[in-house]
This record gives C-alpha cells, structure tokens and sequence, in this order.
C-alpha cells in the first residue's frame, strides 16, 4: 500500500481549487470603492458558497452601501450589515420564498 504525502503547495484547499460540475474552479470575490478600485481580494474553492465571504471582504471598512449579486442573497447577511447601518443593495434568489425585500433608489 503506497502512501500519498502532501504536496509542498498545500493541496487543492490552500490552492483555492474546488471541484464543480464544470471540473476545478476557483471564485474570486473583491470588495472595490465607489470608483471600481480593488480593496480586498479573497480567493475560494468553486464549491464554496459565496455569502460567508462577505463579512471578510467588508471586515475594516466602513462602507455605506454594499452592493452584491444573487450569490450573496442570505438574511444573516443582509441583518448583520443593516444592523452596522449599511444598506444592503442584493437581488433576491429565485429559491427564495419571501423575495420582496424594499430597496430605496439611488438619488442625486
């Protein structure tokens, strides 16, 4: 019986790769400014859910809005950031069964 050892790179974990349908993935998630410049940059294996990634991209700052996508739709999210008092600009999920969720309109 042969023994595999681990690689010096840290295997697929520490490489971010994930398996999906597709075959290896990795997401990249970025918190950027109001002007597109990157903050932070966080990389994670494509099986990982995208939401619990939020609160560490966010983590030190202190930003008015956060506007995400659909992967980023989850109630601990949303509450977790309205409670800091940023407004949480995120389209529902199809799946979800409460989808009407108020979002005030973006003035000048």
């Amino acid at each position: 019986m042969r023994r595999r050892c681990a690689k010096k790179s840290g295997g697929q974990e520490a490489q971010a790769l994930g398996r999906s349908r597709g075959g290896f993935s990795t997401k990249i998630h970025i918190a950027v400014d109001a002007l597109g410049n990157p903050l932070r940059l966080l990389l994670t294996a494509g099986q990982r859910h995208d939401s619990p990634q939020a609160s560490a991209l966010i983590e030190g700052f202190e930003p008015l809005v956060l506007i995400a996508d659909k992967g980023y739709d989850s109630d601990p999210l949303v509450e977790s950031v309205t409670a800091k008092g940023i407004l949480a600009v995120i389209p529902p999920k199809k799946s979800r069964l409460v989808r009407a969720r108020v979002r005030p309109a973006f003035v000048s």
